[in-house]
């Protein structure tokens, strides 16, 4: 009988990270959601990988906070609630308006203009495919890392890039689902993707705050339609 391999050290962190860019892609696309479990083994037989990695990128979610682990269930995505939503908004408001305000000192010109071009394919996106929907997948997130990378401050980009990333991409995936305010928010992107190229500061500060805001309003008036729909009130009372 042949033993399966056995994976290096080096190489199940490689895949432990596999495995977690593969989580983040099932919530943004939508076929992880909310409360949903995460098999792992079918996780480990989609990517052709030992149980191993996949435990870790478990463990490592968990401890982001994006995944909830239970004895007897396994682990779960977290479901959000308005005091989550409402805190984690209020760090972005600021310090992504702050993140906006640097970049707008600190980016070159080949990073603003980045900014400019990724806003223009996001709009072809959008009139391919729904007018009223942004992207889905990490183009939005992106368009907001790029902005904190280009802030070149590493304490915002530690808590907004890499702490809250992962609590922010369901937000975002919520978001995307629920409401249609696709064009709207390309619009403000735009604002603050020009006043960051022009080199307004403490106006790209002001837009990115308002941005983040309308964001955090429509989520939270999607969730409240959703909890207050007459199926999820009977199954809140139950």
């Amino acid at each position: 009988m042949t033993e399966a391999p056995v994976e290096k050290v080096e190489d199940g962190r490689l895949l432990a990270e596999t495995v977690i860019a593969h989580i983040r892609n099932l919530i943004a696309t939508g076929r992880l959601t909310q409360g949903g479990r995460v098999k792992e083994l079918e996780i480990s037989n989609e990517l052709g990988i030992s149980r191993g990695p996949v435990r870790e990128a478990v463990r490592r979610l968990s401890a982001s906070g994006l995944l909830i682990a239970s004895q007897n269930l396994g682990s779960s995505v977290i479901v959000l609630n308005s005091d989550t939503v409402r805190q984690a908004y209020h760090v972005r408001e600021a310090l992504e308006s702050l993140a906006a305000s640097l970049a707008a000192q600190n980016m070159d010109q080949s990073e603003r203009q980045a900014l400019i071009d990724m806003l223009n394919e996001h709009e072809k996106v959008m009139e391919n495919t729904s007018p009223t929907a942004y992207p889905a997948g990490r183009s939005d997130w992106d368009f907001h890392l790029r902005i904190l990378r280009g802030s070149q401050n590493d304490f915002i980009w530690r808590i907004c890039g890499i702490e809250l990333r992962d609590i922010m991409a369901l937000m975002r995936a919520q978001h995307i689902s629920s409401e249609k305010r696709g064009m709207r928010a390309l619009q403000e992107h735009r604002w603050i993707a020009e006043a960051i190229f022009e080199g307004h500061s403490d106006l790209a500060g002001t837009l990115m705050a308002s941005h983040i805001r309308a964001s955090r309003d429509n989520l939270l008036l999607g969730m409240n339609k959703i909890a207050t729909t007459p199926i999820a009130t009977k199954v809140m009372r139950t």
